[in-house]
């Protein structure tokens, strides 16, 4: 039973279905077909057709910091049909093992709760730069306020090790963070 690597255009009405009742179920998120997830590649861990996990990245750009502009992955949507089964851990591994081969940087948010589950996942977490993740609602600057930790894979760009060095820039998101 591995983890299945499908663009968003290569979803199943089946698999669309079940994702957006575990979104709504756990996250109380809208379905796939009303928010932008086009450009998403999805994790599926599936058994005889039914979705055990699934998880997510999606291009976040451009990313504004220190001057440069950079194109993330925004890593989230991780749901497990089971808690404390392995699936979910099946899923974030197998997002962790993209990032990695693609050389690209993998950023999520989470709770504090969360924090040892995406380390034993192999991913890294900090607490402190979550606050300095902002993005504009008009002219209105918004921080996250409802995660605490930021988890990330850092790629070839070294994004991540960036922004921890320069403890007091601001990352400008394009969007809110609800990936």
């Amino acid at each position: 039973m591995g983890v299945l690597i499908r663009r968003r255009s290569a979803l199943s009405q089946g698999e669309i279905e079940q994702i957006d009742e575990a979104k709504k179920r756990e996250l109380g998120m809208q379905p796939l077909g009303k928010r932008d997830f086009s450009n998403g590649i999805f994790f599926l861990l599936e058994e005889g057709g039914k979705l055990l996990a699934v998880g997510g990245l999606i291009i976040v750009e451009p990313v504004l910091f220190g001057g440069e502009s950079y194109s993330l992955l925004g890593v989230g949507g991780i749901l497990a049909a089971e808690k404390g089964r392995g699936y979910g851990g099946s899923v974030v591994r197998a997002i962790r093992e993209y990032l990695e081969e693609k050389e690209k940087t993998g950023v999520g948010f989470c709770k504090i709760y969360n924090r040892g589950f995406y380390e034993k996942c192999g991913f890294s977490v900090n607490e402190e730069a979550i606050k300095r993740f902002v993005y504009h609602e008009g002219n209105r600057k918004v921080t996250n306020t409802t995660d605490d930790l930021v988890i990330y894979i850092d790629g070839k760009d070294n994004f991540m090790e960036k922004v921890l060095e320069n403890r007091s820039g601001e990352v400008i998101l394009p969007r809110m963070p609800d990936w």
